[in-house]
């Protein structure tokens, strides 16, 4: 090989630089790619809960503008409006705002189901159960009559016998003869009743 056709190093060197330059730019949009690609993916995803969020608002502005504000009717009513099927012409599919406007306006087109969940159809009501009968208060009963307070024994004209001493029983004429003067004297009243009232009883007889 002739010294002509070697390439000079300098040249080279420079085509090695930019070799290594593009591989760094191609580095730097791989990895630019890569993050768009991400924010791609993370905006497809917001945009999905968006648009489901959308729709469930959507599900309740129409709900409640056709008197149902029930979360579980809402669902039910989107459920019989996705069965509904799809057509041309005049038989195609109605948007779910009109479709639930006509079963609004109109009772006899509402799904079984459905009907309940509407404004126009009465509350069940819970049977209130009959008052218990009241019994009539008792009247109030008559005080027992006092029992007259006894009277007092009719007068006979005679004063009755005074009670005995309680030791004239014990007295006999032995008894009252040894008696000593100051005995005699204390006990002579009640000595003498005893005596008027047969009392005094003679020690081993009559």
């Amino acid at each position: 090989m002739s010294d002509t056709d070697m390439v000079p190093r300098s040249r080279l060197n420079e085509e090695i630089a930019k070799r290594k330059e593009l591989e760094a730019d191609l580095g730097a949009l791989r990895g630019n790619l890569a993050a768009a690609e991400a924010k791609a993916a993370e905006a497809e995803t917001v945009r999905a809960a968006l648009a489901k969020a959308t729709a469930e608002f959507e599900t309740y502005k129409v709900g409640v503008d056709a008197g149902i504000t029930d979360p579980e009717g809402l669902e039910l009513a989107r459920y019989y409006y996705d069965k509904v099927p799809t057509g041309e012409g005049d038989d195609a599919k109605p948007a779910f705002g009109d479709w639930m406007a006509k079963l609004k306006t109109d009772a006899t087109a509402r799904p079984k189901g459905l009907g309940a969940y509407f404004a126009d159809q009465p509350a069940a009501t819970t049977a209130t159960p009959a008052a218990a009968p009241v019994a009539p208060p008792k009247a109030p009963q008559a005080a027992p009559p006092r029992s007259a307070a006894p009277l007092p024994p009719a007068a006979t004209g005679a004063n009755p016998a005074p009670a005995p001493s309680p030791t004239a029983a014990g007295w006999t004429r032995e008894s009252i003869a040894q008696m000593d003067p100051a005995t005699w004297a204390a006990n002579r009243a009640d000595l003498i009743k005893a005596a008027s009232a047969g009392l005094v009883s003679k020690l081993g007889g009559a």
